[in-house]
């Protein structure tokens, strides 16, 4: 009987410690990005952003990773007018994960923090005899040649993503994922006055995440 039970208990133990390995040391993911930007001004309209990304995440057990998350959605129109402007992320934090055995389904949610870069562009022309541009000595140029030039302006502070999402198992290592919402705060300076405002910002994205390194 004494046999028995040690038998069985060691099985327990086993079938525990396999179960309590079941799971993917890293995670690779690419997907899809729409950002809804608001820029918390009145003279400035929201926008819609679209673009891509991936993830990179480093699992330290079966609920706890570290993730590393990149970026860039950019918008042709702002306002009506032909102004480009592209926003790109670099952040990085915990995630936590439910996982169970049975269910093909792996909800999560994640903090990451880093930085934005954002860069603003436009195309600017200047019918001829608007202006007597200086030209270089030698430089042969007609009066009725209008002149073209774009202006850019970029800046770059403080990013940060907050929520979660659901990828579904479709195979050993591969999980799709129909979605992941993100409240998403940026500290971008304003190209009207400079100052630094907390931007309150909404990310949604779904894409594939391959599993690989199972321990």
């Amino acid at each position: 009987m004494s046999k028995s039970v040690s038998l069985i208990g060691a099985a327990l133990l086993f079938v525990t410690a396999t179960y309590a390995q079941d799971y993917q040391r890293y995670e690779a993911y690419l997907g899809y990005e729409l950002v809804r930007f608001n820029p918390n001004t009145g003279y400035i309209p929201s926008i819609n952003a679209n673009g891509g990304g991936g993830q990179f995440v480093y699992n330290f057990n079966k609920s706890f990773g570290a993730v590393v998350d990149m970026g860039a959605v950019t918008k042709g129109v702002l306002g009506g007018y032909p102004v480009d402007t592209t926003v790109a992320d670099l952040v990085a934090g915990p995630r936590f994960t439910w996982q169970h055995h049975e269910s093909r389904l792996k909800p999560y949610v994640q903090a990451l923090f880093g930085g934005a870069y954002a860069t603003t562009s436009t195309q600017i022309t200047v019918p001829p005899g608007v202006s007597q541009p200086i030209y270089p000595p030698g430089a042969i140029v007609s009066p009725n040649t209008p002149i073209s030039a774009r202006l850019v302006a970029s800046n770059h502070d403080f990013a940060m993503l907050v929520g979660g999402g659901l990828d579904v198992k479709v195979s050993k290592h591969m999980y799709v994922r129909p979605f992941e919402a993100d409240y998403y705060l940026t500290r971008l300076p304003s190209y009207v006055n400079g100052n630094h405002t907390n931007r309150d910002n909404f990310r949604y994205s779904a894409g594939v995440n391959f599993m690989f390194g199972k321990m």
